[in-house]
């Protein structure tokens, strides 16, 4: 126990000043207080949560990861007292100080040249798949944690494995939960979403780095990978299409075949290694050589074309969302019969653009799954029963959400029975959380969904449902 227990790094470091923070932690520049460390500048982190298992073994984890890690896009560790994590110490750690801007400080006043943003993008790539080699999935690339060393493009630094995982890890349970989402504002990816078995995919760290590139040659962030509107990838939006269409045509078809492949949905569909990745980008810097030759560009046209799926899965998802609604509706419409004539049947706003829902007597349905393509989710009320003497209605919600490489169709009632949820995703597991969730239907995205026990499940289901709603 060091003399500063409750501020333990005091012992042997000095801070200089606040250099910034997040979620996890502060940081702060920092230099030694004695010879135990040559005499330099430093970077102190320590976390926010100090009362907090899962950030303190998450510190842990960082550090013994930088222990293993040594590389020249990755800083030192220096110093830490992380080995303490299961006691009540404060922790804190000390790496390398990284002298330059972040690459969002960097591209804030002129975002790169095309050639610039490949060759950064290219030496970012060597330092993951250094990673990537030993196992580590770093899950949080985004322009904060980037940092320019000396201001020069040509030594990018990669910071922070405060969320990354250790394939060593593998057995752990004191990882971040299932339950939660990963990732963060700069992009948003489904396979990083709640309830995700994907969430520790290298090629997810392949798909940031392609947003890296694209926010360094537009300067806006992607965000999504496909808006919520038309559902365009991030370089097929307004602004970034301008930013891009400086670029000669020759050129433009390449990095335009990059993107597409990148910001596919499915994640089977992206980028799935590094070299294959690497190989686009350099074809990209010998382009010149390509200028004016009207065969090459074409073959990128066919190549892009070719290459691009996002529309075919789309409508692979609109269909089987389609299919599980109608299922779900003319599954429940004729059960109030089975229950007596205290029961009718109560169907949601967006088949009849009522302000709730409606007593349906005799009428078609207009079915139609609203589909928020920036967050790859769809949420609408299809069909109910309803109690009539007391008013009481079993009205379950419908979410759609996108995430990995299967259709999943899981219900989520709520603790009193009376506004349950089911969800509809592509996903590749359906979460262990069974006190909440009881799955229904799971199917592949190109594959045809097994109704026949969806609907024994559907049916079972609104049973329970509706007896949780009769007077007692």
């Amino acid at each position: 126990m060091t003399k500063n227990s409750s501020k333990p790094w005091e012992e042997n470091w000095k801070i200089i000043e606040n250099i910034g923070g997040g979620g996890q932690g502060q940081t702060y520049l920092v230099e030694p207080k004695n010879n135990s460390f040559p005499a330099n500048k430093y970077v102190l982190k320590k976390l926010n949560r100090q009362n907090d298992d899962e950030r303190r073994s998450r510190m842990r984890r960082e550090v013994v990861i930088l222990e293993t890690l040594d590389c020249p896009g990755i800083p030192k560790l220096i110093d830490s007292n992380s080995q303490l994590f299961q006691s009540d110490t404060p922790l804190y750690m000390i790496t390398e100080f990284i002298p330059g801007d972040t690459l969002y400080d960097f591209i804030k006043t002129e975002v790169m040249n095309i050639f610039s943003a490949v060759n950064l993008t290219i030496k970012l790539l060597d330092t993951l798949e250094y990673c990537h080699q030993i196992g580590i999935v770093h899950r949080d690339i985004k322009p904060d944690n980037i940092i320019i060393k000396n201001n020069d493009i040509s030594t990018p630094v990669l910071i922070d494995f405060g969320i990354s995982f250790n394939k060593v890890d593998e057995s752990a349970t004191d990882l971040t939960p299932t339950w939660q989402r990963l990732g963060n504002r700069f992009f948003q990816l489904p396979e990083l979403g709640e309830k995700s078995s994907l969430q520790r995919d290298h090629r997810s760290d392949i798909t940031q780095i392609c947003g890296i590139l694209f926010f360094t040659i537009t300067g806006k962030f992607p965000l999504y990978l496909l808006d919520s509107e038309n559902g365009n990838k991030p370089h097929q939006r307004k602004e970034a299409k301008q930013k891009l269409s400086v670029l000669p045509e020759y050129m433009l078809s390449k990095i335009n075949r990059v993107f597409d492949i990148a910001f596919e949905i499915k994640i089977d569909s992206r980028w799935q290694s590094i070299p294959e990745l690497k190989e686009a980008l350099i074809d990209i810097l010998e382009s010149e050589n390509q200028e004016g030759n009207k065969t090459e560009i074409i073959l990128d046209r066919i190549k892009n074309k070719l290459s691009s799926s996002s529309h075919t899965q789309k409508k692979l998802f609109e269909n089987i969302a389609q299919k599980i609604i109608e299922k779900i509706y003319y599954i429940v419409y004729d059960m109030p019969k089975e229950f007596g004539s205290d029961f009718g049947i109560i169907v949601a706003t967006e088949i009849f653009g009522s302000s709730f829902g409606d007593f349906v007597c005799g009428k078609s349905p207009k079915l139609e799954a609203k589909i928020d393509w920036s967050k790859s989710t769809f949420s609408q009320r299809v069909v109910g029963i309803k109690h009539k003497p007391s008013e009481k209605s079993f009205f379950p919600e419908f979410e759609g959400y996108i995430t990995g490489n299967e259709v999943v169709v899981i219900s989520f009632p709520e603790r009193q029975g009376l506004k349950p949820k089911f969800h509809i995703g592509i996903e590749s597991e359906i979460s262990k959380n069974k006190e909440k969730e009881v799955g229904l239907l799971r199917v592949s995205l190109s594959g045809e969904p097994d109704f026949t026990n969806f609907a024994k499940h559907l049916r079972d289901f609104y049973v329970e449902g509706v007896e949780r709603i009769l007077p007692d």
